[in-house]
C-alpha cells in the first residue's frame, strides 16, 4: 500500500475516533475504535502516513477544512510555511508584505512569545511529537502482544524507526528555534502533570542517540520509497546537528558532520539540470535525499510550495510565467 492511500485511510479512522470521544452521553456513530482499528494491519502504515502528512497537510481534508488547529487561518498553520517564516523573515533574505498580526513584527525583529506564528510553529512541533509518541505506544511489543499480533514485530520495526526519525526531526526544529523545550516521549502518560522544561543540550543528545539507534533499522541511503526516510536522511540530519553544535552545546563537532556527509556520497549525485530539483516530477532527481512529498491531487495545502510560489508573485508579474493561475502579492 502506498502512502497516498494510507493518508486517506488514516484520515477516516481519525475522524471516527474523534467522534467516538466527543460526548460520553451520545452513542458513537462510528465503530472505529482503538480496540479494533488495528485489526486491519495496514492501519499501522496508515498511521505512519499521518506522521509524514503532518509536515505536508494542515487537516483532514485539503487544502482546508477540519483543520488540525482552529485558532489560526488554516493555511498559516502549515508546518513548512511556519518554519520558513520563522527562519527567513527575521533575516534580510526575505520580506512578506502582508499586514497580518505578527508578520511585521517578525520582519522587524520585534517578535515575542505572544506572536501567533511563533506559537503556531511551537504547536506544530509538539503536535508531531505527540503523534509519534502515540504511534510508539500503539506499536510497542506490549500493544502487539495484547492484540495477538506479535508476528508483525519485524514488519513494524522499520516503521517505528521512521517515526522516531520524524520525532527527532521536529525536536531539531524545536532546539534550533527555541533552545530549551520540554522532552516528551512515549513514556509520558497523557493527562498527567505537564513535563518540565528540558535544556537544549539534553534534547540535542537525545536526538543524536535516537538517530544513531535507528540507523540500522532503515533502508540504505537512496533505497527508501520516495517520500520516506532512509539512512541517507539520518546522516544528513546528524550532519546538520553537528554543524550547529557550537550553538547548541558550545562544542565544535564539524569533524563528525564531515563523517556523516561522506556516508551519503555515492548514494546520490547532482542532477544534470539544477532546475530538475524544483519541477513537479522532481522525484526523478538523483540528488534529493528526502522529500516532503506534495502534489495537487493527494496533498493539497495553502502552505509548502503553494505558499512559496504563489506568495512571491504579484505586481506586474505574469502568473502564467510561473505555472500558476494567480499571485498572492506577498
Amino acid at each position: 500500500m502506498r502512502f497516498r492511500s494510507a493518508i486517506a485511510i488514516l484520515a477516516a479512522s481519525a475522524v471516527g475516533l474523534a467522534v467516538a470521544a466527543c460526548d460520553v452521553t451520545t452513542e458513537p456513530k462510528s465503530t472505529v475504535t482503538e480496540a479494533n482499528v488495528f485489526n486491519d494491519t495496514q492501519s499501522y502504515e496508515a498511521f505512519l502516513a499521518k506522521l509524514y502528512a503532518g509536515l505536508t497537510v494542515t487537516g483532514q481534508q485539503g487544502p482546508d477544512g477540519n483543520s488540525d488547529f482552529s485558532r489560526l487561518d488554516e493555511g498559516f498553520s502549515h508546518y513548512g510555511r511556519q518554519l520558513w517564516q520563522l527562519q527567513e523573515l527575521p533575516t534580510d533574505e526575505a520580506v512578506l508584505g502582508w499586514g497580518d498580526a505578527g508578520i511585521p513584527e517578525m520582519i522587524t525583529m520585534g517578535w515575542a512569545s505572544s506572536n501567533q506564528f511563533v506559537q503556531m510553529m511551537y504547536s506544530r512541533v509538539f503536535y508531531q511529537v505527540s503523534l509519534v509518541n502515540e504511534f510508539m505506544r500503539m506499536t510497542s511489543d506490549e500493544a502487539l502482544e495484547e492484540r495477538g499480533q506479535t508476528s508483525l514485530r519485524d514488519e513494524i520495526a522499520p516503521m517505528r524507526a521512521e517515526a522516531r526519525f520524524l520525532r527527532a526531526f521536529s525536536y531539531w526544529h524545536g532546539i534550533d528555534l527555541w533552545g530549551d523545550i520540554p522532552l516528551v516521549t512515549e513514556s509520558f502518560q497523557i493527562g498527567s502533570t505537564p513535563p518540565e522544561q528540558s535544556d537544549r543540550a539534553t534534547i540535542y543528545q537525545y536526538v543524536l542517540d535516537e538517530l544513531n539507534d535507528i540507523r540500522a533499522d532503515l533502508p540504505a541511503a537512496g533505497a527508501a520509497e520516495y517520500g520516506r526516510v532512509d539512512q541517507g536522511a539520518v546522516s544528513m540530519l546528524l550532519a546538520k546537528l553537528y554543524l550547529n553544535a557550537s550553538v547548541y552545546i558550545g562544542a565544535d563537532q564539524n569533524s563528525l558532520a564531515l563523517t556523516e556527509v561522506e556516508r551519503v556520497i555515492g548514494a546520490y549525485s547532482l542532477a544534470a539540470d539544477y532546475q530538475a530539483n524544483f519541477v513537479a516530477d522532481n522525484r526523478n532527481s538523483p540528488e534529493i535525499i528526502w522529500a516532503v512529498a506534495q502534489d495537487g491531487d493527494n496533498s493539497r495545502t495553502w502552505g509548502g510550495l503553494t505558499f512559496l510560489i504563489h506568495a512571491a508573485v504579484g505586481g506586474n508579474m505574469n502568473a502564467g510565467d510561473f505555472g500558476i493561475d494567480g499571485g498572492w502579492w506577498g
